[in-house]
């Protein structure tokens, strides 16, 4: 049942496209203001303390609709609280999408390309080539991750309550409350990293998979040797350096420098890694789905 809700949301994604305003998380910032308004002592709002708390009663409510829904008219209520919960998780934008709007104003728009490059990267790109296309398909290779594999990795494991959590604790560093309380986004950007340390490698297996094995060896290889200090955690370095690897993007910077193409190839050849990687991902899925591994 998980591998067929999974190929439901994601086949119900692509047709859902212009409508993911409905994936707003407009409630979650309100309800973070309130959470953050009331007279709370000092020991419930910091630490792990406060983000358990603060992420209890909406996960509590999943898990009563969850309860409510197990056995009720054949399972049908729960099937489709299921489906409607991690389309909500997924995403919420579309990242082919995204790089192909990049890759189409890059040339044309450069004040819309930027645009469209701060969403993918969260961050303010480079301002030339091939810096900027590089670094769009680097995060590209994160984003994959954070939009899809590690939401559908805690759905497998935990249904539409994993699902929602994971969401929502990638929400919390973007808060108010991250915004005023340096110590609170920490906290909240540790738990992010927790959650996605399993995911970010299984991501980083299928990227190997998909693209040229030896080559995302070798990149896995020399973050751990000597590449360490260039990024902020250990999850961005591992699907960086070996989904670059897999991708071959030195080898794409040398033939875009020569000429065979341009540097907005770069994204484009990202995004086809990350889709070949989500069919190794489905495959393995479907393998231990249907040996009963899980």
């Amino acid at each position: 049942m998980t591998l067929t809700i999974i190929l439901i949301c994601l086949i119900a994604e692509r047709f859902l496209l212009e409508h993911r305003h409905l994936r707003s998380n407009r409630w979650f910032t309100r309800y973070c203001q309130w959470h953050q308004q009331q007279n709370l002592p000092e020991w419930m709002q910091q630490g792990i303390i406060g983000l358990l708390l603060l992420l209890l009663p909406p996960l509590l409510a999943i898990a009563a609709l969850q309860h409510l829904f197990a056995d009720s008219l054949l399972g049908l209520p729960s099937l489709l609280l299921s489906i409607g919960v991690l389309l909500y998780a997924l995403g919420p934008q579309d990242l082919d999408s995204q790089i192909n709007q990049y890759v189409e104003t890059a040339e044309a728009d450069d004040g819309e390309a930027r645009r469209i490059a701060r969403e993918i990267i969260e961050d303010e790109p480079p301002t030339s080539e091939p810096a900027r296309s590089q670094a769009v398909a680097e995060a590209a290779l994160q984003q994959a991750n954070r939009r899809t594999v590690a939401v559908l990795f805690w759905f497998i494991l935990l249904g539409p309550l994993g699902a929602i959590l994971y969401r929502l604790a990638t929400w919390m560093p973007q808060s108010d409350q991250a915004a005023q309380d340096i110590d609170f986004k920490l906290n909240t950007r540790q738990l992010v990293i927790i959650l996605d340390w399993l995911p970010a490698r299984i991501t980083a297996f299928c990227y190997a998979i998909a693209g040229s094995f030896e080559d995302a060896l070798y990149g896995w290889r020399s973050y751990q040797e000597s590449r360490q200090s260039e990024f902020s955690d250990s999850n961005a370095g591992t699907l960086i350096c070996t989904g670059s690897g897999a991708m071959r993007l030195t080898t794409l910077l040398d033939e875009a420098y020569a000429g065979a193409h341009l540097y907005t190839y770069l994204p484009k050849a990202a995004m086809a890694l990350i889709w070949r990687s989500l069919i190794v991902f489905l495959v393995i899925l479907a393998f231990l789905t249907f040996t009963g591994l899980i």
